[in-house]
């Protein structure tokens, strides 16, 4: 029996969510994106002609950017008394290589010695994986420069078949943003881990789709002093498509997720978290209007329960959350979007927050060289009641000057690209993140050197840079 294994890329750039309170509060307080070349999350815009290697293909590639950024350390615009943190722009040199492999791609299947031109069986084994890393240089403080990383890996046994399963991990180290630079010496960098594993299975022709997966995530901080934030996640998954028109399907889907701090003391650590369990589900429709036109929209519950170490805050959530998103192609190439979603996730701060957030994006490749997107949102993110942790004596200890924290959120980002060939190109990208609020942190308090979140901050980052991939 013939084996091929096929390497797809489940490379995604590294990713924060920032971080949130020390490196944790504003890791829900900034969208996604902060650290990831849009380049390198897109396979098709990460892979040249590829290097082959008998079944396999080889796509190495490294980019070379110098940046600016306004506010390294995402500096409060209005600081509250106390706040030792001072605002700092700087220039940025970064580096990142990157391989991602492959078996034969579609367009190469019938080149080559002994290539077949009858590709109708599936392979039996598919496994995808890719390497990249980010340097980075910051002009202005030298000791913050550091290396990012991402590693994701993917098997896929009997694809495309009745029944199939998958078996995949994806690990990153994270080191970005940073948090007000009132630690010198404080090393923010974060390691994730998630594997899991995925059942599918599909009616003949794929008109009933179904997939159950278990997932662990493991999230830790370097630094030991900001390991009160390490946890561990354990989600299940159950998805089901049901295709009742060519191009249209009802969609399901429903997960669980515990979330447990490992490493937290109620007595130490500067904020209360608290170990939780969320369930949501949702169903949906998901189709083609025109030819040209698509929409989606999912609508559901959500709830979330929270095991607070203070007996006297019990805060859990139950809410709507869904989404809606339309979609058009008015020419191949070219596609925009536009959508809403609502949903809610653990914080480190205040056991939750509730999101609203509005989007658009447009993409467009001109002449198959020159490549613009620009993507957009505004958001708006409710943290809830937020409980004071217990200082030494058992006394609640306010770590901010009002009991709730609400948020307007404004992102923007910019990419364009021009290919000079199929292995070279030049890139800009700018990037607008935008946080408004009312909330400020007592730094005042014995807590200072920990509350280093930037509750109200502007920061824009620009970067020009050339790259090969192959």
């Amino acid at each position: 029996m013939l084996v091929s294994i096929r390497l797809a890329t489940r490379l995604f750039a590294s990713k924060s969510l920032a971080t949130v309170v020390l490196a944790l509060v504003a890791m829900a307080a900034i969208p996604s994106g902060v650290e990831a070349q849009a380049w390198l999350a897109d396979r098709s815009r990460a892979q040249g002609p590829g290097i082959r290697l008998g079944d396999f293909e080889l796509h190495p590639g490294i980019g070379v950017e110098v940046g600016w950024d306004s506010n390294l350390y995402l500096t409060e615009d209005n600081p509250a008394p106390g706040n030792p943190g001072r605002h700092i722009d700087t220039g940025i040199l970064r580096v990142t290589p990157h391989l991602l492999f492959s078996t034969t791609t579609a367009q190469r299947e019938g080149e080559g010695e002994g290539s077949t031109d009858d590709h109708s069986t599936p392979p039996v084994v598919e496994f995808s994986g890719g390497i990249s890393a980010a340097y980075y240089e910051f002009f202005a403080d030298s000791n913050r420069r550091n290396v990012a990383m991402d590693i994701g890996l993917r098997l896929t046994v009997l694809p495309q078949r009745p029944f199939s399963f998958v078996i995949y991990d994806d690990f990153t180290r994270q080191i970005r943003p940073f948090t007000e630079n009132i630690v010198p010496t404080a090393n923010l960098a974060r390691i994730g881990n998630q594997g899991g594993l995925e059942l599918h299975f599909q009616t003949d022709g794929g008109v009933l789709q179904v997939m159950t997966g278990y997932q662990f995530q493991l999230s830790f901080f370097e630094d030991p002093r900001f390991q009160y934030g390490n946890s561990f996640n354990h989600t299940v998954t159950l998805q089901e498509t049901f295709a009742f028109l060519p191009q249209t399907a009802l969609v399901h889907d429903t997960t669980v997720q515990i979330r447990n701090y490992f490493n937290y003391s109620s007595t130490s650590a500067p904020v209360n978290l608290s170990d939780s369990v969320a369930i949501r589900t949702r169903i949906g429709l998901n189709g083609a209007i025109t030819t040209n036109v698509s929409i989606s929209g999912m609508i559901g519950y959500a709830a979330g329960w929270f095991n607070s170490p203070n007996p006297a805050y019990v805060q859990n959530y139950d809410a709507p959350v869904g989404q809606l998103e339309l979609r058009w192609t008015p020419m191949q190439g070219t596609r925009f979007r536009i959508g809403y979603d609502r949903d809610f996730q653990a914080a480190f701060l205040g056991n939750y927050y509730s999101r609203d957030r509005g989007y658009i994006g447009f993409q467009t490749l001109i002449g198959g060289v020159f490549m613009l997107g620009i993507d957009g949102e505004v958001a708006y993110v409710d943290y809830g009641i937020i409980a004071a942790p217990l200082g030494p004596t058992g006394v609640p200890m306010p770590i901010g000057n009002l009991p709730s924290r609400e948020d307007i959120r404004v992102g923007a980002t910019l990419f364009a690209e021009y290919r000079f060939t199929d292995w070279l190109g030049i890139n800009a990208s700018a990037q607008y993140t935008g946080v408004f609020t009312d909330y400020q942190y007592n730094y005042d308090s014995t807590m200072a050197p920990a509350i280093l979140d930037p509750a109200s901050y502007n920061k824009f980052q620009a970067f020009l840079g050339v790259r090969v991939f192959y």
